[in-house]
Order: structure tokens, then sequence, then C-alpha cells
């Protein structure tokens, strides 16, 4: 249920915080990230069954399997429970309490995960540990937030921020719709650019109708964020996204029913067929969890009714940017870990060859040590945004600038290939973490740097003159 508007005094946070601290971002990012995450254990257990070589200890490989998919749905839950209050017989529930049940059964899953990579399938202790530590560190990050005075003072309810979140969730949606288009725009441009020998063969046009429908889904996703910036009222962003909704799931849909085909003539195995109805599932996750969002957000102001002041985020939704920059910085380095601890052999040539197809950290000690040190300033400048200090600015700034070097040095390569008349699938799916890596920092230096007029402006009430 929404919560309650109130009329009296407020116990306001720092200056700049807003009400919700953010967190209304942040459980958006963990919904997002604990359905994608079930739906890739969820595809790693498909490609397991249809494989025509079954592998040693399989009852060991499904449960593990099995744990990776009760924590993704703890994730979920966690993330559901920042956003929408919770009611039980005593009142409104702790909102917290499903992020520590995550953080506990995410620590116990960490250690299961790494025991059984050593003792049924083949990894090295030292791949053992390395997974183990990946696992844990966001649970980790978890247990360090949980701990700050000012979320404790939140136990009793999330209060809306002074704007609903729209401010915080629209960036989120302009960094995700601008990940999209750049990725999406680039496969399009290498499709484009094949020559007209693999275009006349039904897959290839195929793949362009694809990519081409994801590239205008992209663009109607950042559209609803970038306007979503512009305003103070839920109204105008609230329809668009509905419509983006609508159009994200049927779109979802229309791509794996053409992948479906795709596999279909081309005689794919089933592992193929698997992968497309993954592929549909992580393509619907994201418009359903922004559905369920906007309306609750919108029923909220309905309650209100004339009772509603709509103002812009004290923040201008730079927490919400934070809490992304935090979750980000916590994915890349159990990447670096990975990268620094894996050994093929046994699962450890799966995890070794997942990572040398992604390419996000590089391979050299130089590229990984670029990468730690672009990690290390990310985590500050997500410090400073969600705590909302006097150096954010600077420290944004810099993280942005160290960031978006690097990573348009290392997009360079996969830039070049835009002209040439092959198709490589490794290239498509570097795509993605590339645009990632690339648009995060450009987004961060432009938003904190952006002027933002305030809508209203809070004075203090003098004594009344006798």
């Amino acid at each position: 249920m929404a919560s309650r508007e109130t009329t009296g005094v407020v116990d306001l946070p720092r200056a700049g915080v807003p009400a919700d601290h953010g967190l209304a971002t942040l459980g958006l990012a963990m919904q997002l990230a604990g359905r994608a995450a079930a739906a890739l254990a969820a595809l790693a257990a498909s490609l397991v069954v249809l494989d025509a070589q079954p592998i040693r200890h399989a009852s060991w490989f499904f449960f593990a399997v099995g744990l990776s998919i009760s924590r993704s749905g703890m994730h979920r839950i966690a993330g559901r429970d920042l956003l929408y209050s919770r009611r039980t017989l005593d009142g409104i529930a702790d909102p917290f309490d499903a992020t520590r049940t995550y953080i506990a059964f995410g620590l116990l899953h960490a250690v299961a995960i790494g025991l059984i990579a050593t003792r049924a399938l083949g990894a090295t202790p030292t791949t053992a540990a390395g997974i183990t530590a990946a696992l844990a560190l966001w649970p980790i990050v978890l247990a360090v937030v949980l701990r700050r005075p000012q979320l404790r003072r939140l136990r009793t309810g999330i209060p809306l921020g002074e704007d609903r979140g729209l401010e915080s969730a629209s960036i989120l949606m302009t960094i995700l719709g601008a990940c999209g288009v750049l990725s999406t725009g680039a496969i399009v441009a290498l499709l484009g650019g094949l020559s007209s020998r693999h275009l006349e063969h039904g897959w290839g046009t195929m793949l362009v109708v694809v990519f081409a429908l994801l590239l205008v889904r992209s663009c109607l996703h950042m559209r609803v964020g970038v306007i979503g910036l512009r305003d103070t009222s839920f109204d105008r962003p609230g329809e668009l996204a509905s419509r983006y909704a609508s159009f994200g799931v049927i779109s979802a849909f229309c791509v794996g029913a053409v992948l479906a085909l795709l596999a279909l003539s081309a005689r794919l195995p089933p592992i193929a067929i698997a992968s497309v109805t993954i592929t549909c599932w992580l393509l619907a996750v994201w418009p359903v969890t922004l559905k369920r969002y906007v309306s609750h957000r919108q029923f909220a102001e309905l309650l209100a009714g004339d009772r509603v002041l709509h103002r812009r985020a004290p923040d201008a939704g730079l927490t919400g940017l934070g809490w992304l920059l935090a979750g980000h910085a916590t994915a890349v380095a159990s990447a670096l870990i990975l990268e620094l601890t894996v050994e093929p052999h046994g699962i450890g040539r799966l995890l070794d060859g997942a990572l040398q197809l992604t390419g996000a950290t590089g391979r050299s000690p130089a590229d990984l040590a670029v990468a730690a040190i672009v990690v290390g300033l990310e985590a500050l400048a997500a410090i400073a945004l969600i705590r909302m200090t006097d150096h954010r600015r600077a420290v944004a700034t810099i993280y942005a600038l160290v960031a978006g070097a690097v990573a348009l040095a290392a997009a360079w390569p996969a830039a070049r290939t835009l002209g040439q008349h092959s198709l490589d699938l490794r290239v498509i799916l570097r795509w993605l973490p590339a645009a990632i890596q690339v648009v995060i920092p450009t987004a961060t230096l432009v938003l904190v740097r952006r002027t933002v007029v305030p809508t209203a402006r809070a004075s203090y009430r003098g004594p009344p003159s006798s």
C-alpha cells in the first residue's frame, strides 16, 4: 500500500538528501538484478539438461542452481520491500527485514557454491575462493549500508521522496536506455555493414529486424527517462512509462518469435530454443517492474488528493545515481576477483570462457590494475553522492573523466569493426558491457554538472511582530 502523506513535522535527513535516501532507485535496481540473475541461472540449468554430454555430479550442479535461483528471489524481494510498504498485523513491517534475510542467505550461498565448486565440479581451491569472494561482495556491501544511523530511523517505514522518487528513477531509466541505444545501435550498424551475400539469407534479415526493434524499444525507454528529468509530476512520465511497458512486453514476445523462427529454420539444437525463451524472459523483466512502480506512485498521489505537493527532489536524483554506481562498482569488482582467481580446471573453464567472451575488464595485469583504480574511484563517487557530501561534484567528475577515457580506449577496437563486412558473435556480445562502461561515466559527468532550478524554496518563519 502507499505510504500516508503527513502534514506535520517531518524528520528530514541532512541537507540535500531526499526523505527516502534514494532507496527507491536501489529497490528498482535490485528487483531488476534479482530477476535477471534468476533467468540466467535457469538458462545455465537448461543448457546442461539439453546438452548431449552429461556432466559429472549433475545433482550437485542442479543443487547449486537451485540455491542461486533462491538467492535471486530473495534479492528481488529485498528490493521490493525497499519500494513498497509491507503491512503486517502489527502495522508496517520493517522494510529492511528482507534485506537482512538476503544478506544472511547470500553469504551462506557464497560459501556453499565455493564448496560445491571445489568438491564436486572440479574447481581448484583458488577458483573456489574467488567464486566465494565474488558472490559474497554484494551482501557485504548491503550489510555495511544497513549500519548507517540514518537508515535505522526508517525501520517504521520508508517515506516517499519529495518527488515520489521520479527524478532518481528517471536517471536510472535514462542510463539504462542510453546503454540499450548505444549497444543495439552499434549492432544494427554492424549488421547493416554486412555484404548483400549475408543479408540475402533469412538469418541476416531476421537479425536486423530483431536489433532494430530493440533499438526502437531502447529509444522509447530513454525518452521516458529524459522527460522524467524535466517534469516534477508523475502525470506525463507515468503515461509514457505505461506505454513503454506495454510495448516492452509485446516487443519481448516479438523478438522471441523471430529468434524462434530463426532457430527452427536453421535447425539449431534445442539449446538455442532454451536460450530464446530466457531472452524473452529477460526482455520482459524490466517493463513489468517499471509498470508496477509507476502505478504505485500514481496510486499514492491519488490517495493524497488535494494534499499532494509536486516538488523537485532536493538531491536532483543524485542519491539514486550513487546507488547505481555502488551496484555497478560491486559487479565490476566481482568480475575482477574472478579474473584474478579463476583457473581453467573443471567449472573454472566455463567461467574463464565467459569472462573472455564479455571482455569487460581485460586480461593483462595492466588492464586489471586500471580497472581496479576505476572501481575505487567509482566507489568513492558512489559514497559521495549517497551521502551528498560537499565534494560530491569534484569526486564524481574525477571518476567520470578517468572511467570515460578508459572505457573509450577499451571500446575503440570494437568500434573499428563496425565498417567491416564480417560478423563475429563475440563482437556482438561485447557491445553491451562496452556500452555500459561508456554510458555510466558519461551520464555521471552530465548529471553532476547540470544546473537544476528548484520548484520551491524553504524559508524559516520569524516570530510574530508584536
